[in-house]
């Protein structure tokens, strides 16, 4: 008599990513079947291929496991099943609404920079001031799409020689992508981009550990030095509340503050030199 196990197991590309996903939430079995209101077995038998998931069993998942809506797209095409959430570009007539959104926010935060990171760190939207800055740092009089952040923070040249605080921001912005990182499958991009910026000079010798022994300050300062001043920036990230693309979701507006009296003043002439 043939076993169940080798009569009904499918393929199981669907369930080594259930897995992983359960895994990296850190929740059992069971947790998860209480969460998506079926049975501890049924899941099991998901992840070891010996059952099939229906289109609505996948999403029910995945909400349960706050699966970011790529990764979806991914459970579904290894579940059997065409992808639900489309990704298109920002310059798509039909996210002309959300781009418009964008760029009034970037614009109101303005005489303050404040820009738009996609999923990869690149800037896709900044508002004037933000774009005066970085020219002004970086020596670039290129688009937004021209400029990574994280390249801006960690590889070598004129705007990493203008942070004071350098490791201290480095070690921040470090902990902010290895979060990012630990949320997506082991194939995604985003791991490369990890092991790229671990290369970079200074980098792997950084201390990631966080001492709770040390008094933590409220706000992560950025200070840069311009010309004889050194500006103190604080920032905020803002995003998407509910969205059903891919795009709108992974995008971050990050809005900067005056952190000091200098800063302030400063920004105050700023407003008018750009």
């Amino acid at each position: 008599m043939q076993s169940v196990s080798s009569a009904t197991r499918v393929d199981d590309g669907f369930g080594r990513q259930l897995r992983g996903w359960r895994k990296r939430r850190g929740v059992s079995q069971l947790d998860l079947g209480l969460q998506a209101e079926v049975s501890a077995r049924h899941i099991s038998f998901l992840e070891t291929g010996r059952a099939r998931p229906s289109r609505s069993m996948v999403i029910r998942l995945a909400n349960a496991l706050e699966v970011p809506l790529r990764a979806r797209n991914g459970l579904l095409l290894d579940a059997g099943f065409a992808p639900r959430y489309g990704e298109r570009s920002l310059d798509d007539e039909e996210l002309s609404e959300a781009r418009r959104a964008l760029q009034f926010v970037l614009d109101a935060h303005e005489p303050n920079p404040a820009f738009v990171l996609d999923r990869m760190w690149q800037i896709v939207l900044w508002n004037r001031v933000q774009g005066y800055l970085l020219r002004e740092l970086h020596g670039d009089d290129g688009s937004p799409a021209d400029l990574n952040a994280l390249d801006l923070v960690f590889a070598p040249g004129q705007m990493r020689d203008s942070l004071e605080n350098w490791e201290e921001v480095a070690c921040t912005v470090l902990r902010r992508l290895h979060r990012q990182v630990s949320r997506v499958g082991s194939t995604d991009p985003l791991h490369a981009t990890w092991k790229r910026i671990q290369t970079l000079p200074g980098v792997a010798e950084l201390d990631l550990v966080e001492d709770a022994q040390r008094h933590a300050p409220v706000l992560v300062p950025m200070r840069i030095r311009e010309g004889d001043l050194v500006l103190t920036w604080f920032s905020t990230l803002a995003v998407f509340g509910a969205t059903g693309d891919v795009t709108l979701e992974e995008l971050v507006i990050e809005s900067f503050f005056p952190g000091d009296d200098v800063t302030r003043a400063f920004v105050v002439q700023l407003a008018d030199a750009c």
